[in-house]
């Protein structure tokens, strides 16, 4: 019986042993396994910096809490999670009078940390401790900027609306507080928001600058924020017209200077259209601009044309009645605070011959023949304003009349032009 006993002691013995150094074993391999994971992770923790690694996490490096009677602004700082760690110790220091002094130290079980630190010069570093708590690497000390974040207030501005036809400067000028260099403006309605081409700020005001390209109409308001977040909103801002739209109404004198081609050919007789002057016509104009810009307006205009032909040859004199109508689209642009405007137009119409006869130094006259053609148009002119309702303008017309001939001899025409018009 005493030697059962011995053996059954001898073999718990043998197993108590075993499993202490298979115990120790495993304790060898997790230290080993912690130390890889160590080597492996320090050399991505070296990356570690509050800005960027923030940005690597897809997140911003900071959030403002609206929980309490003042906004606070909370600070993420981010670095690689690492395996078989217990936790992290985060020590942050601050730059002062040229020396980085510790603020704060802290544990945490997580790969980041939020922090509320005021504004100035930081940087941090992280104890990474392993499963036995025991320091298994620290990282580099990274360096960060908290810059101090400013209420912007709005209190007032000028002038209270853009007028697209009748402006031509497009600054805004503000008065507030916390109106700074790197703070952003925008013009705010609904999910539409326009930028100022640039902007000037010095504290209490602002001047805004804006591409009259970008000017749509509409009612805005005006929006300011500041690095960090901190906002403010004054309204209401309004871009439009003073009208919408403009309808100008003119008369005048025109002249035809032909430039090439015939206006009728046959086997023995001719009628060139160049190298002519014809003195008697007029010229009516009415044109609807409907879409105004600060760019330019828009819109279509319609003209009409009256000359009378008579063009004495070697032995017969040609006559006729010259008659143009044409619809164009117009481009308007106005200067010095609409004195002044340049126009542009193009388009297409019909030019009408009527009574187009010879007449022969003998006495004797051909019968009277009429025809239409179409033709386009082209033309640029200026126009001076006298009132809001009174100008004159001058210009001219290019028109290329499309006749049947297939010899080269369509006629075009120049035909010059000053007149009076009355705007409404």
């Amino acid at each position: 019986m005493a030697i059962k006993r011995f053996f059954l002691l001898l073999a718990m013995f043998a197993l108590c042993l075993s499993l202490t150094f298979a115990q120790d074993d495993e304790v060898e391999l997790l230290e080993e396994a912690l130390h890889d994971e160590a080597e492996l992770h320090f050399e991505e923790a070296e990356r570690l910096s509050g800005a960027e690694l923030a940005q690597e996490a897809g997140g911003l490096n900071f959030f403002i809490d609206l929980s309490g009677d003042e906004p606070r602004f909370i600070q993420r700082l981010f670095w690689e999670r690492a395996n078989y760690v217990l936790r992290y110790e985060v020590a942050i220091e601050k730059l002062e009078q040229g020396e980085f002094v510790e603020v704060q130290r802290f544990n945490t079980d997580e790969a980041s940390a939020e922090v509320s630190l005021a504004h100035g010069r930081y940087r941090f570093a992280v104890e990474v401790y392993d499963l036995f708590d025991e320091l298994s690497f620290v990282t580099a000390w990274r360096e960060f900027d908290v810059f101090q974040a400013l209420q912007p207030s709005l209190a007032n501005f000028y002038p209270r609306a853009f007028y697209l036809d009748e402006d031509e400067r497009w600054e805004i000028s503000l008065s507030g507080e916390n109106l700074l260099p790197e703070s952003e403006y925008f013009l705010v309605h609904d999910n539409a928001r326009i930028s100022p081409q640039t902007h000037f700020s010095q504290g209490t005001n602002a001047r805004l600058v804006f591409s009259p390209a970008s000017l749509v109409p509409g009612n805005y308001s005006i929006y300011v924020r500041n690095p960090g977040g901190l906002h403010d909103l004054l309204g209401e801002f309004t871009i439009g017209n003073r009208k919408p739209f403009d309808l100008n109404i003119s008369i005048g004198y025109a002249p035809i200077v032909p430039l090439y081609g015939y206006l009728f050919r046959d086997g023995s007789l001719d009628a060139p259209f160049s190298g002519n002057f014809y003195p008697l016509g007029a010229v009516a104009r009415i044109s609807f601009l409907p879409f105004k810009r600060a760019w330019g307006n828009l819109g279509i205009e319609v003209s009409g044309s009256f000359s009378i032909f008579k063009q004495e040859r070697d032995f017969y004199t040609t006559n006729a009645r010259f008659i143009n109508a044409h619809l164009s689209f117009l481009y308007q642009k106005y200067f010095f605070r609409r004195k002044f405007s340049v126009n542009a137009h193009i388009g297409g119409g019909i030019t009408l011959i009527q009574d187009f006869f010879y007449e022969y130094d003998a006495g004797a006259s051909t019968k009277g023949v009429s025809s239409q053609y179409p033709s386009g148009i082209g033309g640029f002119y200026f126009s001076v304003f006298f009132t809001r309702m009174f100008y004159i303008s001058a210009g001219a017309d290019f028109i290329h009349i499309i006749t049947p001939s297939q010899d080269g001899t369509m006629p075009g025409i120049v035909r010059p032009f000053a007149a009076a018009g009355v705007q409404f």
